[in-house]
């Protein structure tokens, strides 16, 4: 079995799977709950129980992209082998984790104890942090997925 090519294809997967669900979540689906939802315990409510599935569901994703991508780096001979495209892809792949960690243990855990609570306001606060945060997330990705393209397939030009 070709186990680099198994690891890539498990790595991508957890990606898609990860920002496809952020670009969805912060994109489209919390702005209109805003506009559809005047009411902020009902708006606090669902957007708690869909951050709680979301990070449910990103938990194996998270996992698999850092076993598969630090497993990637050890097959092709460790961080000294990595080209500098492969370099700005660990990196800041590495920091999107970090800042997904903190989304999870900081604001969205304040949302739950906002929520336990039932003060809707500081709810509404936490889940429009997670948002930004997020955001900062979708921004970094694009650089970390083009240095991955630009490690398998060489330079854009």
């Amino acid at each position: 079995m070709n186990w680099n090519a198994l690891a890539q294809f498990i790595h991508i997967l957890a990606v898609v799977l990860w920002i496809g669900g952020i670009v969805f979540m912060d994109g489209f689906l919390a702005p209109a709950l805003r506009r559809a939802m005047a009411q902020a315990e009902l708006r606090a409510r669902l957007l708690y129980v869909l951050f709680r599935n979301f990070f449910a569901a990103i938990w194996g994703a998270g996992a698999a992209l850092v076993v598969t991508g630090y497993g990637m780096v050890w097959l092709r001979g460790g961080f000294g082998a990595l080209s500098p495209a492969q370099w700005v892809m660990v990196i800041l792949g590495s920091a999107m984790v970090v800042l997904a960690l903190y989304i999870f243990f900081v604001p969205f855990l304040r949302m739950r104890a906002a929520v336990l609570r039932a003060d809707w306001g500081a709810a509404c606060t936490q889940a429009a942090q997670i948002r930004l945060l997020s955001t900062v997330n979708i921004v970094l990705a694009v650089p970390t997925i083009l240095s991955g393209v630009w490690a398998i397939f060489g330079p854009l030009a």
